[in-house]
This record gives structure tokens, sequence and C-alpha cells, in this order.
């Protein structure tokens, strides 16, 4: 298969993966704490971060940090995707051994790495418990579902 063919099957698996790593996020925070209004998300931090470097006089529209801060993660999870296809080519993707480590890779170089850094979130040092095993669980999901859909991408050729 072609660098492009793979590259636009892993953007694409990429973005199924983060809808459905979203998805798990809301359900958790929604079933564990029923009661308490959905914060800021991560990537709405990063929107809001990166709002305030390009243009620190003004201030970014809740609503307009949501839509951003949405499609930005949906960017971020379609790169690592077409990254993920890339680097394992058109061999079988184990989901052990393979997708699920990426998917912990990808949360531990952004929350112990990039985003306490640069002020976006806690570090998974100052995280309780919850917040570690939620965005732990999406990110997995995130692999997981990832590696799905490139798998039936593959099989498909």
């Amino acid at each position: 298969m072609s660098l492009m063919r793979r590259s636009m099957k892993g953007l694409l698996a990429g973005t199924c993966g983060t809808i459905a790593m979203g998805g798990f996020a809301f359900l958790a925070r929604r079933m564990v704490e029923p009661d308490k209004p959905m914060g800021k998300t991560h990537y709405e931090s990063v929107v809001e971060w990166a709002s305030k470097q390009a243009a620190p006089e003004r201030e970014i529209a809740p609503a307009d940090r949501i839509r951003i801060g949405e499609l930005t993660h949906l960017g971020f999870g379609a790169f690592w995707g077409m990254i993920f296809s890339i680097v394992n080519g058109d061999e079988a993707i184990k989901p052990v051994s393979k997708g699920i480590a990426w998917g912990t890779a990808l949360w531990a170089a952004a929350f112990s790495g990039y985003m306490p850094a640069l002020g976006i979130s806690r570090s998974l040092r100052q995280m309780g418990n919850y917040e570690r095993l939620r965005t732990l669980g999406s990110h997995l999901v995130f692999a997981t579902f990832t590696w799905v859909f490139l798998e039936a991408f593959r099989t498909r050729d």
C-alpha cells in the first residue's frame, strides 16, 4: 500500500478513534460525577492557551473555545492515527502489543510532557486517581478503535 493511501487510512482511523475516545470520556464523567457540570476539557485548554499566545489581549468566547477545541482534538487524533498507520506499515497490528502501547505513550507524553510544561494541565503526578484513570482509559479507547479501523481497512485491500 502506498504511503499516501496508508496516511489517508490512518487519518480516518484516528478520527474515528477520537470520536470513540470523546464518547468514552463523556460517559465516564456522566457516570462517575452525574451532578457535576461538565468542565473545560483538556483540548479546550489547549485552544485557550494557543489563543492567549496568539492574541493575549483578546479573550476567546466559550462557544468558540468548545467548537475549536473539538475540531482541534479531532485533528490531533487524525494526525496520531496517521502516524500510527505509517509506523506500522502494511503488517497486521497486534492490539495489545502495539495499539495499547501507542495509546499509553500518547497519554504519557501529553500529561507528563508537553501539556504540564506549557501550563495547560496538571501532570499525571498532580492528578487524582479518577482523572488519571479517565484520561488513560480515554487514550486506550482511542488506540483500540484506531487499531480496529486500521485493521478493517487493511483487510479490505
